[in-house]
């Protein structure tokens, strides 16, 4: 049987070259490790080559336990795309040679991907703990991965401490569901599960857990310290990675066990909507530094994202996936830029971001794009994206929701000017001079422009996944 085939395959060869990088970075010599990027990136590229291959296939293995379906598939599309980001950045950014131990970094990455891709693929309640953890517990390492580093060790120590807080109210909530339905299973759970004092319990813990890591208020406290302290290529994978392996955990809880009962508690997700992107706009009005700027700037994006639980499945999932598609290109495209200027000049704060674009026009058009599409300005894909989640909040009669969406839209427009204006309209230092960089990086920065601009343009992948989708359900019930 051909590997690419299997439907466990992109998780095979995720763990195998994570593996690879490990065993190779003990027989070589330093000079030579700058090959374990291209190594890293070369299984990420056949991991992504086979989940294409496999879409938009539906079947399962062990018993039903792990199933791939389209949505597990564009799922996987985005982890892998988040670590190729990843692993491009910190292979040709001056980053690399501030981690130590690269290789071990590049398979850490690679078993966290392996988490997450697992996640979206289970099927029952044992499996989608022990997923979560696989794609958590490396983070935790990733974050505090500079030892000398004051603020990394910092940044790690609290992301440890936050993260087993809400593992274990996680844990709490999803040993609620097995004991209140006989089983792990999330069909049978779903079925038998039936509205109780014990069942609002659970829910609460098991939202705490998932809140906590797609940053939703008020779960949100660890992410300024996190993204701030932690290496920056760190940071642009929390971004994008964690926001998405959440948002696949919850996708599982929400849609696979309380998706018929999802439209009688609008009401708490459009309150945990308002509130978290309410809160993140308003903060990130005053940051300085740009990765608590950025921090703030993703809580706010989960408030967007949330919007879409309040619609049907044929409409919420493909906009909520459309928008995770846009979001990974869009805010690597805003950190590729903070990473490369931030190993050039050392600096981290907005201010130092004055007349970028006299001394490197390339690469303040690319940090306009993204901070516009973040902001939703047309004809971007952000704005597509946000439309899209818009209309689904409108559909279900939330129409005081979308007018405060819009206007922390509007909130959010000024904040991202801020650093528009410093590139654009103030002068550069009298010391400020022309940054080098790589070829592969200018590609990049190439490509994640021209995403972020064409999938607002071009409809092509809105559609490719709304028909793959469209008779999506989150259980087994249609799996042959």
């Amino acid at each position: 049987m051909n590997i690419l085939n299997m439907i466990i395959a992109p998780e095979l060869i995720v763990a195998l070259t994570g593996f690879v990088v490990l065993i190779t970075d003990l027989f070589i010599e330093d000079k030579k490790r700058h090959i374990l990027g291209p190594i890293a990136l070369i299984g990420i590229l056949l991991a992504s080559v086979s989940v294409c291959n496999l879409l938009p296939e539906t079947s399962s293995m062990f018993g039903g336990r792990f199933v791939f379906d389209p949505v597990a598939g564009w799922f996987k599309l985005f982890f892998l795309l988040g670590a190729a980001f990843t692993v491009i950045f910190c292979w040709q950014s001056k980053a690399r040679e501030k981690l130590p131990s690269t290789g071990e970094f590049y398979s850490v990455l690679m078993f966290t991907v392996v988490g997450m891709m697992f996640i979206i693929s289970a099927r029952d309640l044992i499996t989608l703990y022990i997923s979560l953890e696989l794609a958590t517990i490396p983070l935790f390492a990733l974050a505090a991965w500079r030892k000398g580093d004051k603020l990394s060790g910092e940044a790690g120590l609290k992301y440890v401490i936050f993260g087993a807080l809400a593992s274990g109210l996680l844990l709490y909530g999803l040993g609620l569901l097995y004991g209140l339905s006989g089983s792990a299973d999330l069909l049978v759970i779903s079925q038998t599960i039936t509205d109780s004092p014990a069942l609002w319990l659970a829910g609460a813990l098991i939202l705490a857990g998932i809140g906590f890591k797609i940053t939703m208020f008020p779960f949100h406290i660890w992410a300024a310290d996190v993204y701030q302290g932690a290496p920056t290529v760190v940071t642009a994978y929390l971004s994008v990675a964690s926001k998405s392996a959440g948002m696949a955990f919850m996708f599982q809880i929400l849609f696979g066990i309380f998706g018929n009962a999802l439209s009688e508690y609008g009401w708490l997700i459009a309150a945990l909507a308002t509130a978290t992107m309410t809160l993140g706009n308003l903060v990130a009005i005053v940051q300085n530094n740009i990765k608590r700027f950025m921090a703030f700037s993703a809580i706010s994006q989960a408030g967007y994202i949330i919007l879409g639980f309040l619609g049907p499945f044929s409409e919420s999932v493909p906009s909520m996936l459309f928008y995770l598609f846009i979001y990974v290109f869009t805010n690597m495209a805003v950190f590729g830029v903070i990473i490369y200027y931030s190993d050039t000049t050392g600096k981290e704060e907005i201010d130092d971001y004055k007349g970028l674009s006299r001394t490197n026009p390339a690469i303040a058009f690319v940090m306009m794009i993204g901070l516009f599409s973040l902001a939703g300005i047309p004809p971007l894909s952000g704005f597509v994206g946000k439309f899209f989640l818009f209309s689904i909040a409108a559909k279900a009669g939330y129409h005081w929701l979308v007018a405060v969406a819009a206007i922390n839209s509007t909130v959010s427009l000024y904040y991202y000017l801020r650093i528009i204006r410093q590139m654009y309209m103030e002068p550069p230092a009298e010391n400020a001079k022309k940054l080098p960089i790589s070829k592969t990086l200018a590609l990049t920065f190439l490509l994640t422009t021209l995403a972020v601009i064409l999938l607002g343009v071009i409809p092509h992948v809105y559609e490719t996944i709304q028909t793959q989708t469209t008779n999506w359900l989150p259980t087994l019930n249609q799996l042959p």
